[in-house]
């Protein structure tokens, strides 16, 4: 793994004087300062140019005040205030999933959709020692038929889409379509690189809990973005050192809420099953097609969004907005009021907010690769169950249609038996 901090913001009266060749080695290369003028904002009448001005001029007293301000005050969102950006690479894609689990952070990943995978992968710490060739030998096995799947995806896709070759870009879609199927030979060992932003008070949210994970791999991560997050603004990484934390409010830090809550919770859980052996499901029905199963939803779907759209555009009343809403459905008219909404749309936009009145849950079960494109969809709500080698493995009716689909099977049977092999190591990883 390598963590390299890329950027984060500081003043722009900085910049600008490094830009006309001044020297700035004596300024505070730090976002703190800014965090803290936006923070005195609320009490000190001065213009907030001349508030940062001061910040600059004693950075001392600014860490001081962001101390007091985020820590004691607990107004945190001035940390949101500061920007970081890291460049990380050399991390699992089973990593990645983790990291990318938290929703107000900005992620940039390498696209196994685009770019051809070279067979290079992460030997988690935790299957050192007689764990390894076994480990080994299982990512050696996928990532051949990877290469082999590629080769003849590559040429099917092109057979079926001679009208996309000319081009290079039309070229690359192809391509693109067979690293796509065929990625679904490799696991979530295969290296991943990313490009990851975050305020500081999303930054340590995330250290912590980070250095709850029970991977290895995310310890570690933890630790790296703490050590050069904190050395440019300790002031705002603060709750993340408990030594500096107890020295300056007198009390430790306590990460229980991290390191217990979801292992209580698991525990629980498997109590509570245990008493309940014979769970009688047969009077429990949801509405199912495939793998996905729709488990909850607004019984007045259609009435939500109408209402909505009405009383946020109108100073009416919210049960003048249900009488109308009523009354439209009733006529058919709503349909039209909808469609109004959304005449300005392009197709890659999302819908307006009066759309989010409405909830549906599902049930969905999908493969890793499948995954992948849903977790990038972060502002839902996902509760995320760990893989599961007995519900099935999936395979992409291309690779059917090569004829590799009993290598695939093959594969992903021995895949299923190193996997319950390496259990008996580490379950987790």
């Amino acid at each position: 793994m390598e963590v390299i901090l890329a950027g984060y913001n500081i003043d722009a009266e900085i910049i600008e004087k490094a830009k006309s060749g001044e020297v700035v080695k004596d300024y505070p290369l730090t976002p703190e300062t800014i965090s803290v003028a936006y923070a005195r904002i609320s009490r000190d009448p001065s213009p907030v140019t001349e508030l940062r001005r001061k910040a600059v001029d004693d950075v001392e007293s600014a860490r001081r005040s962001a101390r007091n301000i985020v820590f004691e005050m607990n107004h945190q969102s001035v940390a949101e205030h500061a920007a970081f950006n890291f460049d990380i690479l050399d991390i699992s894609s089973l990593f990645v999933e983790s990291l990318e689990w938290h929703r107000l952070c900005s992620y940039t990943e390498k696209s196994q959709r685009y770019q051809e995978l070279v067979g290079d992968y992460v030997l988690p710490k935790e299957f050192g020692g007689e764990a390894k060739p076994i480990f080994e030998r299982a990512m050696r096995e996928q990532n051949e038929l990877y290469g082999k799947a590629f080769g003849a995806l590559l040429e099917y896709f092109k057979a079926r889409n001679p009208d996309m070759l000319e081009k290079k870009w039309q070229r690359r879609i192809v391509e693109g379509y067979a690293k796509e199927d065929a990625r679904y030979a490799v696991s979530l060992a295969t290296k991943a690189q990313l490009g990851f932003t975050a305020n500081a008070r999303n930054l340590e949210y995330l250290i912590r809990c980070l250095r709850a994970n029970p991977l290895a791999e995310a310890r570690q991560l933890g630790e790296q973005f703490f050590e050069k997050a904190g050395a440019v603004a300790p002031s705002l990484i603060l709750l993340t050192d408990p030594v500096e934390y107890e020295k300056e409010f007198g009390r430790p830090l306590n990460e229980d809420f991290f390191t217990k809550t979801h292992a209580d919770a698991h525990r629980f859980s498997l109590e509570l099953f245990g008493k309940s052996a014979n769970l009688n499901t047969s009077g429990v029905q949801f509405p199912t097609k495939g793998d996905v199963k729709l488990i909850d939803w607004n019984q007045n779907a259609d009435k939500n969004v109408v209402r909505a759209i009405l009383h946020s555009h109108t100073q009416r009343s919210i049960e003048e907005c249900e009488a109308l809403a009523d009354k439209l459905i009733e006529s058919g008219d709503a349909e039209a009021l909808v469609k109004q909404m959304l005449k300005h749309s392009n197709p890659w936009e999302a819908v307006t907010r009066e759309f989010e009145a409405v909830d549906f849950t599902f049930e969905v079960i999908l493969s890793s690769a499948c995954y992948g494109q849903m977790k990038r969809h972060r502002m839902c709500t996902q509760l995320v169950q760990g893989y599961d080698p007995s519900l099935g493995c999936t395979v992409p009716p291309s690779v059917d249609d090569i004829g590799l689909k009993p290598e695939f099977d093959a594969l992903y049977k021995h895949t299923n038996e190193v996997y319950e092999e390496l259990s008996k190591y580490d379950h987790v990883a």
